[in-house]
């Protein structure tokens, strides 16, 4: 909150006291703007930015990307009214061309070294950026901001590294596969999330640029390629309603994507694949997946005994019937939004980053660690191995006394 407090002090004096400029540059209402700068006045917090220096450069270097940001967004919007095609979006507003819908030819053509597990893939999804988890609220079993999240990131891109190097045999991959399966921001979807969110959606997307582009940068420098698969999630759409038409161009993930396709553009080791539907279609070799968010899959349900296994499950069926009418098989559906990791026969549901919440308490619904899913496709054996990595370093515990006891 401190933070908040700081960057509403600090744009207020880069504005020159304008609070009109102050609060477009941070993305705020007017009336919230005054309210923290109100709060700031009661906690004595003071400008940092009073002469050109780190602090302040850093500080007006946030703005200027915030008014960027804000200055894309509303691009977007413009043309999104004026019905014009997201091709155009990206062309115009990203620099962008049309996107091949095909994966690099490494993804099905390259052989695997003998003894190799195949192409890994390292499923990256629901980071809900923003949202702050307090350990009271959710009896200390999670805690959660940006902070934690960089952390998370980190030792998740660490953890699949070094399974994929150091814990194989024959080690040896033409890339991997890093889908981004949406909610990668919090948003602002409910009342609650704006109320409690630490930042606002543009300082998020801003964020993730940043460290997404170093986690992609780290994977390739270590595989030699990256594909990267997107959709958008549920959490990351700009109004609170659900929208059918243009959702996907009207949503803070896409505009995330088209952002790090354009960081990456002139590095041809990582390809990109940013459809315009809530799904996005692709083969590893000769297996087909179909990457979707998860709240889209035609179904309703999930108490009962079977808890969210039913809708998931009918859904999976639902959405590859629909494929095979198209004249796309798929093997398996991938999908996050639920927060639980679940390997079916025909669909990996992938965990967060989040973790824990208290919407999941609320619900009642079984406690998770955060993590992703890892696993490899072989061109013979299809998956070959899969297993959830850890988001952070597992709490090493003192040894436990043998709880049986002999009498001696």
């Amino acid at each position: 909150m401190t933070d908040i407090l700081q960057d509403a002090v600090n744009a207020l004096v880069l504005a020159k006291g304008n609070i009109s400029e102050a609060s477009r540059a941070l993305g705020l209402p007017r009336p919230t703007l005054n309210s923290r700068l109100e709060k700031a006045k009661l906690n004595n917090i003071k400008a940092t930015v009073k002469a050109p220096g780190t602090e302040a450069a850093l500080t007006e270097q946030k703005i200027t990307y915030d008014l960027q940001i804000k200055e894309l967004k509303q691009q977007v919007d413009e043309l999104a009214r004026e019905n014009i095609t997201a091709t155009a979006i990206r062309k115009h507003v990203f620099g962008l061309a049309e996107h091949k819908p095909k994966p690099p030819k490494w993804t099905h053509k390259s052989t695997p070294a003998k003894g190799a597990p195949g192409i890994p893939t390292l499923f990256i999804s629901d980071f809900h950026w923003g949202e702050v988890v307090a350990k009271a609220n959710v009896n200390n079993l999670n805690e959660y901001d940006r902070k934690i999240g960089r952390k998370r990131v980190e030792f998740t891109i660490n953890s699949a590294i070094d399974l994929c190097t150091n814990h194989m045999v024959n080690p040896n991959y033409p890339g991997i596969v890093m889908p981004l399966g949406g909610d990668m921001i919090s948003g602002s979807i409910h009342d609650e999330l704006i109320e409690t969110n630490d930042g606002t959606s543009i300082e998020h997307v801003i964020e993730l640029v940043d460290v997404l582009s170093s986690a992609i940068t780290k994977l390739a420098d270590v595989f030699g390629n990256v594909f990267v698969p997107c959709v958008i999630g549920n959490h990351s759409r700009m109004y609170k309603q659900y929208r059918h038409k243009q959702a996907v161009e009207s949503s803070f993930d896409w505009l995330l994507y088209n952002m790090l396709e354009k960081y990456f553009s002139k590095d041809k080791r990582v390809n990109f694949l940013v459809p315009t539907s809530y799904d996005a279609y692709y083969k590893i070799y000769n297996l087909s997946y179909l990457l979707t968010h998860g709240d889209r899959l035609g179904v309703r349900g999930g108490a009962g005994i079977v808890g969210m296994l039913g809708p998931i499950a009918r859904g999976v069926q639902k959405v590859k019937a629909e494929y095979s009418n198209q004249k796309k098989p798929i093997d398996y559906v991938l999908m996050g939004h639920f927060h639980q990791y679940i390997s079916l026969k025909d669909a990996i549901v992938n965990g967060s980053v989040k973790g824990y919440d208290e919407y999941a308490l609320s619900g009642r619904f079984s406690y998770e660690k955060p993590q992703q899913a890892l696993w490899f496709t072989h061109p013979t054996y299809g998956i070959t191995f899969q297993v959830p990595v850890q988001s952070e370093p597992q709490i090493s515990k003192k040894p436990v006394e043998s709880w049986v006891s002999w009498s001696k």
